[in-house]
């Protein structure tokens, strides 16, 4: 059987204000050995009980990654290669521009990590301690600098738009910037404001006044600008260089199937018995069961969803429009067994009629770049 694997490393030195994603303050405290250890015993029963055989892509996301020490790291990495007969095509590992350092790449492409994704976010000082992030200004340039004179391997860079704090011409000016260091993949994400972070309360109680409408022409500004110099856009938060899309990210908008190892992590596999789980987020029961003996993954701790042929090709249509691919039709049929439904085909008819989508070769619908503004839209008319 073939596989995707994501490894979550749920730590970080501080939380950001506007993070939404399952993570805990350690300070300066090490990312602790148990954890690892309940990681690879983890990653180790998933792959063996799912008779696994290549596991195509890895990507160890967070929190923070590279937080991980030389042993750890080497630790995960000897764990999952026992089970593929194959190289891994992709193996991506988040990192945060103040931890980057020679040594920190060299450990990196020792343990094969062959793709870096480091989380710029943006280039002004006060926009950057204005929501918490550990990076500086200067911290963020000694990184690229680093990451350009030392990485061999594919190096992908995040930057979001319209901050709190940033002006137009500052976040143009963070594009270019970033531009000029030629990162063969760039996710520009327009800000989202969630309501129960600390970003998102105060965006709500009126103590930050925030225009949507002007975050929304922000990042259109961004998108020109990467396209302007050489970078396609191929799904709505990403674009690269040709032959530079991130294949773990696909697995996602594909909706292949993937394990999740780590606490909080989710993995989903898909088919007549499709079912998505997700582990516990509480990190002191998540060592306690994988580090004790004779444990199986039915009593694992999380919670498990059975996915039923109507989710998950109302999920093949969500995901795979996110792409400027689209949606195959014949795989569709061929997965859930029957023809796309009426109503769905009647809004595709319409889309494509107004032209912000298209049918390729009769096999393949998609939206339009400009359509892609659009997708919630979309989502919503097909419901």
């Amino acid at each position: 059987m073939n596989i995707s694997l994501y490894i979550h490393i749920p730590f970080c030195r501080s939380k950001c204000d506007y993070c939404d994603f399952f993570s805990v303050p350690c300070g300066k405290k090490d990312i602790s050995d148990e954890y690892v250890s309940a990681l690879c015993r983890e990653i180790d029963t998933r792959c063996r009980s799912n008779n696994i055989e290549v596991i195509d892509t890895v990507y160890i996301g967070g929190g923070t990654p590279s937080l991980l020490k030389v042993s750890q790291l080497e630790m995960i990495s000897k764990t999952f290669r026992k089970y593929t007969k194959v190289p891994v095509s992709e193996f991506t590992v988040e990192v945060n521009p103040d931890d980057v350092t020679e040594e920190l790449l060299a450990m990196f492409q020792k343990c094969g990590v062959t793709r870096l994704s480091c989380g710029v976010q943006a280039f002004e000082e006060n926009v950057l301690s204005g929501v918490k992030r550990r990076s500086s200004g200067k911290t963020v340039v000694k990184a690229l600098e680093v990451i350009k004179n030392n990485w061999k391997g594919v190096f992908s860079a995040d930057i979001i738009s319209a901050l709190p704090g940033q002006t137009e011409e500052s976040f143009l000016q963070g594009v270019k910037k970033l531009i000029s260091y030629k990162p063969e993949h760039i996710s520009l994400y327009s800000l989202t404001i969630e309501d129960e972070t600390p970003l998102g309360k105060a965006v709500l109680s009126n103590r930050i006044l925030y225009d949507f409408d002007k975050a929304d022409d922000m990042w259109l500004l961004g998108k020109k600008l990467l396209e302007k110099n050489g970078y396609k856009q191929y799904e709505v938060s990403n674009f690269c260089f040709a032959g530079y899309e991130a294949k773990h990210n696909m697995v996602y908008w594909q909706l292949k199937n993937y394990i999740g190892c780590g606490a909080g992590a989710t993995g989903s596999r898909y088919g007549d018995d499709g079912v998505r789980f997700a582990n516990t987020e509480n990190i002191s029961e998540y060592c306690s069961f994988w580090n004790s003996e004779g444990k199986t993954i039915e009593e694992a701790p999380g919670i498990e969803e059975k996915l039923s042929l109507e989710i998950q090709s109302f999920e093949f249509i969500m995901m795979g429009l996110r792409t400027l691919n689209g949606i195959n039709l014949v795989e569709y049929k061929e997965r859930f067994h029957r023809e796309i439904p009426e109503k769905i085909k009647a809004v595709m008819h319409e889309w494509a009629k107004n032209k912000r989508a298209e049918y390729k070769a009769g096999l393949c619908f998609s939206l339009t770049s400009e359509g892609l503004l659009f997708l919630n839209e979309f989502l919503r008319q097909i419901i």
